[in-house]
Formats: C-alpha cells, structure tokens, sequence
C-alpha cells in the first residue's frame, strides 16, 4: 500500500462518516485492517470524534486509532521485529495466525509502516514452531 492508498481510505472513510454511513465506513475498516467488530466500530467512532471536535484535516497516521497493545505492535513492526508483533497482536487479540499476520500489517500499512515481504512463509512457520513448542513446555 502507498501513502496515497493510505489517504484515499482514509478520505473513503471520512466521506462516509460524514453522510452517517458508519456502518459502512465500520465495514470497511474491518476489510482494510482486520481487526473485530468492537475494535472497528470504536476506531470509526474516534475517528467521528476527531472529524466533529478539532475540525482539523486527518492524515494516515493521526486517523487511525490504536491501543497501547497496538502501539506495542507498531513499534515492533518500525524495528523490523514482524515475529514479535505477530505475537505480541495474538497475546492481546487472539485469533490464528495468518489472521493476526493480515491484522498486523495492515496496521502497519495504515500507519506507513512498510512491511518487509520475501521469505514470510519460513518467518510464519518459524513463529508456529516456535509458539508449539512454548505450548507443550509449559
């Protein structure tokens, strides 16, 4: 995703939000990041919050909404830590794994993180092991 894709969803989901399709502007958030059903709606209702109360432009990074738990997987994915906010994401969301893969690095996306690609599927394989392995230990 670039900037531009970034700004283009970001002024998809302000221009619903504006005409009182949240639902919609919820739906589509879901799609973009996909994180459940009360995160999108408190991230659409804070980005409602913003647009109502400073009046002021939103940009990609301001617009969408995070927990500590998410800024804990953002600061991961900036340090090129993928392994790590992948878990760090389940730790506090749960789901399987290729969910929290998707979830994270369409956070990321929507905070211009750029998410290394190539060899993930050894990387994704390396953390089931991993997390397996932790399982059985304990």
């Amino acid at each position: 995703m670039t900037d531009s894709d970034d700004k283009a969803w970001i002024a998809e989901l302000t221009s619903l939000i504006d005409n009182g399709q949240k639902i919609e502007a919820i739906q589509k958030y879901r799609e973009r990041t996909g994180v459940g059903l009360a995160e999108a709606k408190s991230a659409i209702e804070q980005i409602a919050d913003r647009m109502s109360g400073a009046g002021q432009p939103l940009d990609n990074r301001s617009a969408v909404p995070t927990d500590a738990a998410d800024g804990e997987v953002l600061d991961l994915m900036r340090s090129g830590q993928k392994i790590a906010a992948i878990k760090r994401y389940r730790e506090t969301h749960g789901g399987g794994l290729k969910e929290a893969k998707e979830a994270v690095e369409a956070l990321a996306a929507a905070h211009g993180i750029e998410s290394k690609s190539g060899s993930g599927c050894a990387a994704v394989v390396a953390l089931l092991i991993l997390i397996t392995g932790l399982a059985w230990w304990s």
